[in-house]
């Protein structure tokens, strides 16, 4: 069992992964029979400015990123991406498809997740243990950690703002684009399917 689960670890690294999630996507957008719903892309566009914000914030240096949505949760690009699935799903009513989303997303970034966080204690040290335990894993805080507790892990006050430059360094604006593509392939799949090309 535990060599199986080092194959399925080995195997969604790097390009598996992004050809899974073409994949996914594919069939998410071609399974489209209905209009995209308003609950649906609240939750899509919820997730791409989630990723979006978090990008504002997330410097590759030697400090953990803990302003923004840092201090809610420690993987909110991982969250966004699964909201933005979550509700691409969802505005067109795609329920099974809704759960099995779930579910495999579960099942890829849990060891996804796991990976990043040996990668990045090695990097940081006890700052980003000290990070771990105020701030969850993937399912966010009721509220922000303390601002004090923050600076304990990183002492850069500046690092808790929202940084336009950083953003724009770390390519956020993708998240708002891949939501407009997904939001319009959605519509126009279901224009094509009430159409009538399908049957």
């Amino acid at each position: 069992m535990e060599k199986a689960i080092q194959r399925f670890r080995y195997a969604i690294q790097g390009k598996p992964r992004i050809i899974a999630a073409w994949i996914a996507g594919a069939f998410l957008v071609f399974s489209a029979r209905e209009y995209p719903n308003l609950p649906g892309i609240a939750v899509c566009f919820l997730g791409a400015t989630l990723r979006y914000w978090a990008s504002g914030f997330l410097r590759k240096d030697t400090r953990p990123a803990v302003g923004g949505p840092y201090a809610w949760v420690r993987n909110p690009l991982y969250l966004g991406t699964y909201l933005m699935a979550l509700g691409a799903a969802l505005s067109t009513a795609q329920w099974t498809l809704l759960i099995v989303i779930s579910v495999v997303f579960a099942m890829i970034y849990h060891f996804i997740i796991l990976e990043e966080e040996v990668k990045l204690e090695k990097i940081f040290g006890q700052p980003y243990l000290q990070y771990c335990q105020l701030v969850p894993r993937f399912f966010p805080r009721p509220w922000p950690a303390p601002t004090e507790s923050l600076l304990q892990v990183n002492p850069e006050k500046d690092h808790l703002s929202f940084s336009s430059t950083l953003a724009s360094k770390n390519k956020a604006f993708e998240a708002y684009a891949t939501f407009a593509v997904l939001m319009g392939l959605l519509t126009l799949i279901a224009f094509i399917a009430k159409s009538g090309f399908f049957t």
